[in-house]
């Protein structure tokens, strides 16, 4: 799966377009930037490890492979900062989004015919606020097409907390870039925990930030040299710097 070279412009109009979109909207809208063959509709079914994955890859193409976090220690409150890289935390590279698949849970006498979970689950379960089911109930129900004791039909939502936690644990399995987790242990106090990465909110905050960098740059230079937006978000970034160091000259 080949990536395209999103343009400035391209990522400042989905910056701009979608500032009060729902996170996962704005997720799918940039991977469809990227991989504009697979579009829209092949990220909204994809699996959220799929998804993430990619994600992950296009954090890399734009930022860096570095990611930074701040999480609090939640024994003592001391603010940890953390290092560490894409390759770390993604299982494989991007892949282009797989048909679903059926997948199957048996134990203790129960059969669970489940897919993955996708985007299009959850933004669905985020339209539902005011469905008296939690979150977690409403993606159980869409994900499992077929759950049986013995012989006899039950409702996804009747299956006992062991069960549930087990199948949740199946999907990871099957989708392992969809619960990134990072070990952390605090240095005032010695607490070790685990805490989840989310690239969903990690990367449209470095996009964020590189916009806001972005549209001062042009501001600077519009300002010296007379130039359009679109003749300064034409030039590399090497070039835009150099021209910006003259400017401060």
């Amino acid at each position: 799966m080949t990536m395209n070279a999103a343009s400035a412009d391209s990522l400042l109009r989905i910056w701009e377009e979608h500032q009060r979109s729902h996170p996962v909207k704005r997720a799918l809208h940039l991977l469809a930037a990227a991989w504009p063959e697979l579009g829209w509709h092949a990220w909204l079914h994809a699996s959220i490890g799929e998804r993430d994955g990619a994600l992950l890859a296009l954090q890399e193409s734009l930022f860096g492979s570095e990611l930074h976090t701040t999480t609090a220690c939640p024994h003592c409150g001391e603010r940890l900062e953390s290092e560490f890289s894409v390759h770390d935390v993604r299982s494989g590279g991007a892949a282009a989004p797989e048909a679903p698949r059926r997948l199957c849970l048996r134990q203790r006498g129960y059969t669970i015919d489940y897919r993955l979970p996708t985007s299009d689950d959850l933004l669905h379960v985020a339209a539902q606020r005011d469905d008296a089911d939690d979150a977690a109930l409403q993606l159980l129900r869409r994900c499992v097409s077929r759950a049986q004791r013995g012989s006899d039909e039950i409702d996804a939502a009747s299956l006992p907390e062991g069960i549930v936690a087990n199948l949740t644990a199946d999907m990871a399995q099957h989708d392992p870039d969809a619960d990134v987790r990072i070990a952390l242990e605090c240095p005032a106090c010695g607490t070790t925990w685990q805490t989840r990465f989310d690239i969903v909110s990690y990367l449209w905050s470095e996009l964020d930030d590189w916009a806001q960098r972005t549209l001062a740059d042009v501001h600077a230079l519009a300002h010296a040299y007379g130039w359009s937006e679109g003749a300064i978000l034409a030039l590399s970034p090497v070039r835009r710097q150099v021209y910006l160091g003259m400017v401060g000259a």
